[in-house]
């Protein structure tokens, strides 16, 4: 039963797609040009806003575990820490700061990275 429930979605899923690209291949010229700027535009932005928060320093104090983040931009920033095998905890970062950040308990995993997320 499971088979064929997951064959039928797929095939839906496979279906729609295929319907979207045709509708996407039918579009003007000048509509294709306008979606590559907006999404190159987006792009930038998001390349300039991953900029403003980064970890200085991973550590381990009081059987807790910290994380040093510096915020460059002039707006507060939310991310979160990347742990294995965890739920990624929120933080904020206010603006033109640098603050310590305990995001686990020292006998669990070190954090990877961190990634900005939305307020």
């Amino acid at each position: 039963m499971r088979r064929v429930m997951s064959t039928s979605l797929a095939t839906v899923a496979l279906v729609g797609a295929l319907g979207m690209s045709s509708n996407a291949m039918a579009a003007t010229p000048s509509q294709a040009r306008a979606a590559t700027v907006a999404s190159a535009e987006t792009a930038n932005v998001d390349a300039s806003a991953r900029k403003c928060v980064k970890a200085l320093k991973w550590y381990s104090a009081n059987n807790n575990r910290y994380v040093r983040v510096k915020n460059s931009c002039s707006h507060r920033v939310c991310f979160k820490v990347d742990v294995p095998s965890s739920r990624d905890p929120k933080f904020t970062a206010q603006a033109r700061k640098t603050k310590n950040h305990r995001y686990i308990g020292g006998l669990w995993f070190q954090g990877r990275k961190i990634y900005q997320v939305g307020c």
